[in-house]
């Protein structure tokens, strides 16, 4: 009876353990302190936005780096440490005479003459580099009046968007008391650790990167447009690299808004899904003020709305069909509804009212 209640039991146990369950009261690989193993669902190819976390890959900024310095180097904005190859020494130390030389070849600036540079700790080769951002405001020395640029100090996060951040027409002193938070608003630190390590040369090449695709105070066109204006590349070079996109109305983003006239108006503007006019008068304070802001608005609406302006002695009788008694005025047409906006808007607040209506 004893053998057959034992084999009876082996029976058992056998069973349980074919059938994949474990056997109750029995030890099992997952310990009261692990956490439960759930089964990852398989991405459906039908859903492109379902992915799974091995989908996410961490960014290698060195990797981007090479990419970026590369497009940088072929666009003759950067030249590595190879006077006939691409050679970036990404990983090398950077001081801030080097920093200094690629911040200006980036902004398409020319070297200014070494007599232009007063600081007395400059090396030969860095000193027109220097004097051109010594000139164009945004390099003034760590001692300045004693005419010390601090060439071979290592570069901080602070000190290098404190020099774009100047390049970009923030005020000297703004720029650098808030460099880390307005270089994050305005993207130059997208794929940049936040740290008080002294930068390296592929950190550099990332900022400048970003830098590319920003726009200056005042102004709604990137630096890679403002390059290609001043024709320091081409518009070619910067479609292949995909730091330009065409736009709707690419000669408003090229030119800024229409000048109008009475006999068009009907053409270029009442023909449109959705159009801003701006009407001024020609000697007005108010009106010359309102010209750079909606200047700036018309082109970064460039995808949005057709935008137009129109002097009020041309009008005609179009400022009595429109009900236009002031001057400056700005009214929007859209599909056939008119609507006048609020006198003298900030050229963002414009550009997020007709985004939005």
């Amino acid at each position: 009876m004893k053998k057959q209640l034992v084999l009876f039991i082996v029976l058992l146990m056998l069973i349980t353990a074919c059938s994949g369950e474990p056997s109750p009261g029995g030890d099992q690989d997952i310990s009261p302190d692990d956490p439960p193993q759930v089964a990852t669902p398989e991405p459906d190819p039908n859903n492109p936005e379902e992915s799974t976390p091995d989908d996410i890959a961490e960014v290698n900024p060195l990797e981007l780096a090479y990419d970026q310095g590369y497009i940088l180097y072929q666009l003759g904005l950067f030249d590595g440490v190879s006077p006939v190859n691409y050679e970036p020494n990404l990983e090398g130390e950077m001081n801030r005479e080097e920093a200094m030389k690629m911040i200006v070849s980036a902004l398409g600036w020319l070297p200014a003459d070494e007599s232009d540079c007063p600081f007395t700790d400059v090396s030969t080769w860095a000193k027109p580099f220097v004097a051109r951002a010594y000139l164009n405001g945004i390099a003034i020395g760590t001692v300045p009046q004693d005419n010390i640029f601090g060439a071979k100090d290592p570069v901080t996060l602070q000190h290098l968007l404190t020099f774009y951040l100047r390049a970009l027409g923030y005020e000297t002193t703004y720029a650098y008391e808030h460099a880390i938070r307005l270089g994050q608003l305005k993207s130059l630190t997208d794929n940049v650790a936040i740290g008080e390590d002294f930068l390296k040369r592929y950190q550099l090449v990332i900022i400048t990167y970003n830098a590319l695709t920003t726009t200056r105070v005042d102004s709604a066109r990137t630096l890679v447009e403002d390059l290609i204006r001043e024709e320091r590349i081409t518009q070619e070079q910067g479609e292949s690299y995909g730091l330009i996109k065409t736009y709707r109305y690419q000669s408003q983003r090229d030119n800024g808004p229409l000048e109008l006239s009475f006999e068009d108006f009907e053409d270029e503007i009442l023909n449109e899904d959705k159009a801003i006019v701006l009407f001024y008068q020609s000697g007005s304070q108010l009106s010359q003020e309102m010209m750079l802001p909606f200047y700036n608005a018309a082109v970064a609406l460039a995808d949005e709305a057709k935008a137009g302006q129109i002097e009020r002695s041309v009008a005609e009788e179009l400022l009595d069909t429109y009900h236009v008694s002031s001057f400056p005025t700005i009214k929007l047409f859209k599909k056939g509804e008119v609507t006048t906006l609020p006198p003298l808007p900030e050229a963002e607040a414009l550009v997020q009212w007709i985004k939005n209506n």
